[in-house]
């Protein structure tokens, strides 16, 4: 009987990937740069430059980071005093991708474009109608009217009765169905100047909830989707709009959005869905109409 052969055993390691974030350089108004892992939901870099012109002076201030996959490419410049003050944001979605490179000297465009007319209330120039030409610099900037507001603590300062009810109403609530926008919360509101259009809005917000809920008036441009990702800090948005009084209704979430008339409730302003669009290309937030 011969010998038995030797049995090999072969052991195989299985590798499991360890998934990360997208990688972004992190760099503030002061201080060096670093490397910074993503947060889930930040699929994009950011460059996000504030420039100041005056009387033949400039000034530019530059800020990297993370953002969500919402953010696109976009500049904004308004008149303020003797100032010109241009936000620009640039975004990309490889890693370390909106670092800088080496020697690189951002220069202020000098082409004129567009013209439009501009003021702002850190002069009081739009309260008193002192308003200014203004041209464009860049070539897909476009004239636009911006309401700001401010946050104290968390808690958001609207000067709701500054803007005149235009005669809509829409269902407004913010937060899920048990917590914020169960029926019980969802009620009428007044929609108040240039808010013709009832949104309801729904993604996954930044503390995981799948399933957060925005309903309120809002002006034409939150239809578009960034402004109510940007003000609720939500991803995997899905934002439908209708016009009608009431037309976004819980019960007609399902159904084609062709408006009616609403049952009478108690007016409802949540907290930002009754006025607002956030740009935040530099920290403020911003109303586009």
């Amino acid at each position: 009987m011969g010998r038995p052969l030797p049995v090999l055993l072969l052991l195989a390691q299985t590798c499991i990937p360890v998934s990360r974030g997208l990688q972004c350089m992190l760099c503030k108004t002061t201080g060096s740069c670093r490397v910074e892992e993503c947060a889930p939901g930040q699929d994009l870099c950011r460059t996000t430059v504030l420039h100041i012109w005056e009387e033949g002076d400039e000034l530019e201030v530059v800020e990297r980071g993370c953002t969500h996959p919402e953010k696109t490419n976009r500049t904004m410049s308004y008149r303020t005093g003797t100032q010109i003050i241009t936000l620009t944001e640039a975004v990309c979605g490889s890693d370390m991708c909106n670092q800088p490179s080496p020697g690189q000297v951002s220069t202020f465009p000098q082409s004129r474009y567009l013209e439009c007319a501009s003021c702002a209330s850190s002069d009081l120039s739009c309260e008193r109608g002192w308003d200014k030409t203004l041209q464009c610099r860049n070539p897909g900037e476009q004239c636009l009217d911006v309401v700001t507001h401010q946050s104290l603590e968390g808690e958001q300062v609207l000067e709701l009765q500054n803007l005149p009810l235009n005669g809509f109403q829409c269902y407004s609530c913010e937060g899920n169905s048990t917590h914020g926008c169960s029926s019980k919360e969802t009620s009428l509101t007044y929609c108040r100047g240039p808010m013709n259009q009832c949104l309801e809005a729904t993604g996954t917000n930044g503390l995981g909830n799948p399933s957060y809920t925005i309903r309120g008036c809002a002006t034409p441009s939150w239809c578009q989707g960034l402004p109510v990702a940007e003000a609720f800090s939500l991803t995997h948005l899905n934002v439908s709009c209708c016009t009608g009084n009431g037309c976004n209704h819980p019960a007609l979430a399902t159904q084609p959005h062709t408006g009616g008339a609403p049952l009478p409730g108690p007016a409802h302003l949540s907290l930002f869905v009754t006025l607002l669009m956030t740009a935040r290309l530099w920290g403020d937030t911003f109303l586009c109409t």
